[in-house]
Formats: structure tokens, C-alpha cells, sequence
């Protein structure tokens, strides 16, 4: 009788240990946080007048922090990029990834986004949806593209996050995490 005892529960603990193991979260109890650590310029081409088109590489790496007892999947990360210039900034670029990436509970981990500027699209880019800003300021989009280029390098001038975006999820639950930060060189 102690064997047949011994053996249900040792089954039941199994069981429930188990059980334990396999459940889904049903809640993403505290949300994570999306922390701009640096950008970095992933390749460089020294500038040339139009109509040669130059490329500007940058990767910005966000730390993800998951402060959840659980782990959580970051399924989405989009945010917009600005470059400053006569205490202005000027939105560039809108990166969107869709690469699942899973985060441990109470740990961070480092995402690494790249987006490629084009030094003939950007003056495009810029008499479009800030052209009024570049009057007001007396400001030529060629000469942005210009400065920017050439002085990227020693990151001489603030590059700013925005309107940043962040979907979690664990299990069936979900969580949209918002952020904003602007790197400056230190």
C-alpha cells in the first residue's frame, strides 16, 4: 500500500510540475523597456556631390528589458529617426523589424536594428515633409545631406528616437510598449 501511495504521488507531482511548465502566461504583468543604448555607423562612404549617390549605414542597438517572471517575445519594433542640425531635428528614416526575438525573465537583451540612408533620396525626403522648417530655418537640403555625411563619423550632432514602438507577447497575452530617446556623443 505505501508503494501504490508513493507511486500516485510521485505521478501526481509530475503531473503538476508538468502542467506547471507548459502554461501560458495570461498576463504581461509589468511592461518591458526598449532603451536606446547607441547608434553606430555600420558603414561609411566619404560623401560626393549629386548626382553620385552615397550610402549612410547606421545600426541602432536598443536594450530590451523584460522585468517579468516569464519570458516575453518582442514581435514588432518600429520608431522613426531624426539628424539635428541648427537646433532642429529632421526626420529621416522609419524602421520597421518583425524579427521575433525572446527575451528570459529579468533579463535584458540587445537588438540591433540597421537602416541605410541614401544621399540622393534624403534632400526628397526632406523638401517633402520639412521644407517649411528648412525655410524658416534658411536652410538647403543638399547642405544637411552635406554636413551629416561628413560629420557623421564623430557624431557631431544629436540623433533623436521617436514615436518609437514596441509588441510583446507571452503566451496569448500581449503588450505595446512605447519609447523615445535622443544619443548624443559622450
Amino acid at each position: 500500500m505505501k508503494r501504490l501511495f508513493a507511486n500516485a504521488a510521485a505521478i501526481f507531482t509530475g503531473l503538476a510540475v508538468a502542467g506547471c511548465a507548459t502554461m501560458e502566461p495570461s498576463s504581461i504583468g509589468a511592461s518591458p523597456q526598449v532603451k536606446l543604448d547607441r547608434v553606430e555607423v555600420a558603414s561609411y562612404f566619404p560623401y560626393a556631390a549629386p548626382p553620385a549617390r552615397v550610402p549612410l549605414v547606421l545600426a541602432f542597438v536598443f536594450n530590451v528589458t523584460n522585468p517579468n517572471d516569464h519570458a516575453v517575445t518582442l514581435e514588432e519594433l518600429r520608431f522613426a529617426y531624426a539628424f539635428e542640425a541648427k537646433g532642429q531635428f529632421f526626420t529621416l528614416n522609419s524602421p520597421a523589424v518583425y524579427d521575433l526575438h525572446s527575451i528570459p525573465p529579468r533579463a535584458t537583451n540587445q537588438v540591433r536594428v540597421v537602416s541605410v540612408l541614401d544621399s540622393a533620396i534624403v534632400p526628397s525626403t526632406l523638401a517633402v515633409t520639412q521644407g517649411f522648417t528648412m525655410a524658416q530655418l534658411n536652410v538647403k537640403a543638399p547642405d544637411l545631406v552635406k554636413m551629416w555625411w561628413e560629420t557623421i563619423g564623430d557624431f557631431a550632432y544629436a540623433i533623436r528616437v521617436s514615436e518609437g514602438v514596441a509588441t510583446f507577447t507571452a503566451g496569448k497575452a500581449s503588450s505595446i510598449v512605447s519609447f523615445a530617446e535622443t544619443f548624443k556623443k559622450k
